[in-house]
């Protein structure tokens, strides 16, 4: 048989090669395709090796480049920090069972309202449809309970004082139109109203030109300038650039605003609205046009316009003044185009760091060391009630440290503001600061600017000039604070022993905070709290100066800080009450007057020296009590005689004002409703009638006040051993400067008194706290010991910053 073959060999076969049959050996020569087949074999297995080893070391190449940025990554960033605890707990408030002196809850304004619209005798009408002429509500508040059945409850578990609202109405619908306060109760439940009839008051039908401005009034007061302001137009584009109807806000705006007393006599009910730049700042920013409205009637129809002035020229009706002005007869404004920047808080000038960085900051390492329970505060040694009164402002209650009650109130009452000028509403201008709702005109605070981050911020309801009740978020702060400074310390050397010894204690306080903003002015009030058992009540000043347009007979009342606006001389000044309880209602006050004696030495002969001694005087009646420029250095002691402290002296509290000054004003028949201001200190027997020095209708009625303070200190009755109230006033004048541009810093403006214990513990109180340190070495050691009694060494935690991106910024309806 022919055998054909697959390839043909080029080696010959031996006789040892194998036949077909045979199983082929190694040796065995391969074809051309075999070997071609078996060399792309090895390539391809070459060829995986070294796509293996690639894979391999690119993956390896990979991980290391995933491990450095994870190293670099783990070595630039800051670990998650971990945040100081809360510490003592804050709750909020309990609206199913407020305390006495808590604010009006949610449901008791809603019910109150709804309560007062529904009696048909009273014709109110909703605030968003009232009219001049109509009835309506004002303003609904709490009507705190009186003292003796507060305390009944406090002190003796009397029943608590049933819950009462205070109701202000305006009747433009009544012959005569005529404010009316009603007192209603019991909430949240109301079915009894009653008119008020406050004994304090000088008469009991209240003047409807008594009222403040409101926004029922405001409505058809705009109408009124808006009208001249559009015939006017080309006046204002022509001096100003700036038109009041019509214009691009941001561009080319300018807005009016009213001032007060609306008026020179009682009665009167005449406005000035004057003109300025509708910018930020505009309270720098005046125009040099003013305009008085008499707005007296109810009858709006029958308001008028009584006068304008435009740069320093009278004119008595918009016909006179637009001819005179078309015929080249007055000096005219021609403003310059500036740049408005001046008047803002847009950064300017070169930054002093290089580059910009945060500043320090209050931190709490182991969580707040106060309790607030809804508007019950509880600090150290401290206990005591907050409660915002929608007139006035912030009041502090209840005021106790180590259990014992230091004062039943302490207040702000009112807030003047005496100004001088040339033009008719400069030199008109004395503002009532409580007319304008103090308390309803407190707004949020920025954290981290206006309090700490640290601080429990409070939310508070207000229902005036509205028809409901509008939150106000955070608008009181409270936080510990360390003032950076010691409350005490020694550094005690031996000398020659060697030894020396230091013993010290941080000056740590709690601080409750509020900021009115009344028009251009905001007022920082704080209540501050000390670990000595001392309170002081500090005020700072800050917003903006108030200008008017710079006219040459105006240099003499004010300084001009830009071109065309003159800020204007000014004096502030701050009423406060303090209800002392000083071991009880049993009190007295004395004065520690501190007066210079020249006697013979008694240890050298033919010999003379000098030295102050001080003369203890009792004041056994309230007129006795009053100071007016009496500089005599002196004490103000409030005691008890019927207590003592472990050395046998009688236990007193001291009133320290820090800031009295002589009221320039003092007299003035605009001056009537501010008689307080002329007494530093003045002591009074507490009576539940004269529960304030003022009321909202001071600043529309000055020259005949509703309320003479001077009433409680006509009567003289005894002030011994008797409940007794301390009132206080503290003030500054202002001569405006350039760097009260933009506006004015609180650094030199910050006013205080204070309540100090004298005599009324046995040692300073403070040694009880744990924030003590003691320092000792010796002479045959060179170690240093040093005691912090128990406290952590070093903070472990970070301070978490929220700051003023939390600022919300709005008023919302209380829900």
């Amino acid at each position: 048989m022919e055998l054909s073959t697959r390839s043909t060999s080029t080696h010959p076969k031996s006789s040892g090669d194998q036949t077909e049959n045979d199983e082929p050996d190694s040796a065995t020569p391969l074809t051309n395709a075999e070997e071609k087949r078996k060399d792309k074999e090895l390539e391809e297995i070459k060829w995986s090796h070294q796509l293996s080893f690639r894979i391999v070391t690119f993956g390896a190449v990979i991980v290391v480049i995933i491990l450095a940025i994870v190293i670099v990554v783990l070595a630039i960033r800051k670990p998650e920090p971990i945040y100081c605890e809360s510490g003592f707990e804050v709750k909020p408030r309990d609206f199913r069972n407020p305390n006495i002196f808590d604010d009006l809850t949610p449901e008791e304004y809603r019910a109150t309202r709804d309560y007062m619209l529904s009696i048909p005798s009273l014709k109110l009408l909703p605030f968003e449809k009232a009219t001049v002429n109509s009835s309506y509500i004002l303003l609904i508040d709490l009507f705190l309970p009186n003292k003796t059945d507060a305390l009944a409850y406090l002190d003796k578990g009397a029943i608590k004082p049933v819950r009462v609202a205070t109701v202000v109405i305006v009747r433009g619908d009544a012959q005569p139109p005529a404010i009316e306060e009603y007192l209603v109760s019991p909430l949240p439940f109301p079915k009894n109203h009653e008119l008020y009839r406050n004994p304090a008051y000088r008469r009991h039908v209240i003047p409807h030109t008594s009222r403040t401005i409101d926004n029922v009034e405001i409505k058809f007061l705009h109408p009124m300038v808006t009208k001249i302001s559009e015939q006017l137009y080309e006046v204002f584009m022509d001096s100003y650039g700036l038109c009041y109807h019509n214009c691009t806000p941001g561009i080319n705006c300018m807005t009016f605003f009213e001032t007060a007393p609306s008026g020179r006599r009682s009665g009167d009910r005449k406005t000035w609205f004057w003109a300025f730049k509708d910018i930020e700042g505009l309270y720098i920013q005046p125009l040099g046009f003013e305009v008085l409205v008499d707005h007296k009637s109810t009858i709006v129809e029958e308001w008028v316009m009584k006068m304008i002035v435009y740069n320093g020229q009278q004119f008595g009706s918009v016909d006179e003044f637009l001819n005179k002005y078309k015929q080249d007869k007055i000096k005219k404004i021609n403003l310059k185009k500036t740049d408005d920047i001046y008047s803002t808080y847009s950064r300017r000038g070169k930054d002093p760091l290089p580059k910009p960085t945060e500043g320090p900051r209050l931190v709490e390492p182991e969580g707040r060391r106060f309790s607030v329970s809804g508007q019950h505060v509880n600090y150290m040694n401290w206990d005591f009630d907050i409660h915002m009164r929608t007139i006035t402002g912030l009041q502090v209650f209840d005021i106790r440290f180590q259990g014992e009650r230091i004062a039943y109130e302490v207040s702000l009452q009112e807030v003047v503001v005496a100004y001088s000028g040339y033009g008719p509403t400069q030199g008109n201008i004395f503002y009532y600061d409580a007319s304008w709702f103090m308390g309803g005109e407190s707004f949020e605070l920025v954290r981290g600017v206006d309090c700490p981050d640290t601080a429990v911020y409070i939310d508070v309801n207000h229902f005036v000039n509205s028809g409901d009740a509008q939150r106000h978020k955070n608008s009181i702060c409270i936080f510990e604070e360390n003032a950076g400074m010691p409350l005490r310390r020694h550094y005690f050397n031996a000398y020659d022993r060697g030894n020396t010894a230091y013993g010290g204690l941080v000056d740590y306080h709690l601080v409750v905070r509020t900021v009115a903003t009344i028009w251009n002015y905001d007022y920082l009030f704080d209540y501050i709290f000390y670990l000595n058992g001392a309170i002081e009540v500090k005020v700072s000043s800050t917003g903006y100066v108030q200008a008017t347009f710079s006219l040459p007979n105006e240099r003499p009342y004010g300084i001009l800080i830009h071109e065309g606006a003159m800020a204007a001389i000014h004096q502030h000044l701050f009423h406060f009450k303090a209800d002392m309880d000083i071991g009880g209602l049993h009190n007295n006050y004395a004065t520690l007057d501190l007066e210079l004696e020249t006697m013979s030495n008694p240890w050298f002969k033919n010999e003379q020296k000098s030295q102050m001694y001080f003369t203890a005087r009792e004041k056994r009646h309230e007129m006795d009590s009053v100071q007016l420029s009496d500089k005599i250095p002196r004490y103000n002691i409030i005691y008890n005689n019927r207590t003592q402290n472990r050395q046998g002296r009688t236990q007193a509290y001291r009133l320290y004002n820090r800031n009295a000054v002589d009221f320039m004003m003092a007299g003035q028949p605009v001056a009537n409703s501010s008689k307080w201001a002329k007494y530093p200190i003045a002591i009074t027997k507490r009576k539940d009638k004269e529960d304030v020095s003022t009321t909202m209708y001071a600043q529309m009625d000055p020259w005949d006040p509703i309320l003479d303070f001077e009433d409680y200190l006509s009567d003289n009755e005894s002030i011994w051993d008797e409940d007794l109230v301390a009132w206080v006033t503290m003030g500054v004048y202002h001569i405006p400067s350039a760097e009260d541009v933009p506006s004015t810093p609180t650094a030199w403006s910050k006013l205080s008194f204070f309540i100090a214990p004298f005599n009324y513990f046995d040692e300073c109180p403070s040694m009880s706290s744990s924030d003590i340190i003691n320092i000792y070495n010796t002479k045959n050691s060179n170690e240093v010991n040093v005691d912090i009694n128990g406290r952590s060494k070093v903070p472990t935690c970070s301070q978490k910053i929220e700051g003023p991106f939390e600022y919300y910024g709005a008023l919302d309806p209380v829900k």
